[in-house]
């Protein structure tokens, strides 16, 4: 796919190139050149984008062991996170220099969690 769209591309911009060298160009001419020239880079860099991503991106980083279930933010560089690892679900507080491990959640299922057992496993840690 990424040879066919270089391809199409190359031949689309060398094509204008060599055909109207030599006349004047009008106004709207002129304007429309300058629009093609846009979606061309527009075009080039959404398809860097979307192989950078694929490539670098979250995508490429889930068939891991480390799965994040949820990220809380508390205060500003402070974060709860609950991560999912090789089955087991941690519960850990990140702040700006320090990660700590405040409860091992891998006992009891989350289905039926509310709110004061968040309060009762804080608490205990």
């Amino acid at each position: 796919m990424l040879l066919t769209a270089t391809l199409l591309l190359s031949a689309l911009l060398l094509a204008p190139a060599t055909a109207g060298a030599a006349e004047q160009l009008s106004m709207g001419s002129a304007v429309l050149q300058m629009v093609w020239a846009l979606a061309v880079v527009v075009g080039l860099i959404l398809i860097i984008y979307g192989l950078a991503r694929r490539r670098f991106g979250v995508a490429a980083l889930r068939g891991g062991a480390i799965n994040i279930v949820e990220l809380r933010h508390v205060m500003p560089k402070t974060s709860l996170a609950l991560v999912e690892v090789r089955g087991r679900e941690l519960l850990i507080g990140i702040s700006a220099g320090n990660i700590t491990l405040l409860a091992d959640l891998s006992g009891g299922s989350r289905a039926g969690a509310d709110e004061s057992d968040f309060d009762e496993i804080l608490k205990s840690s």
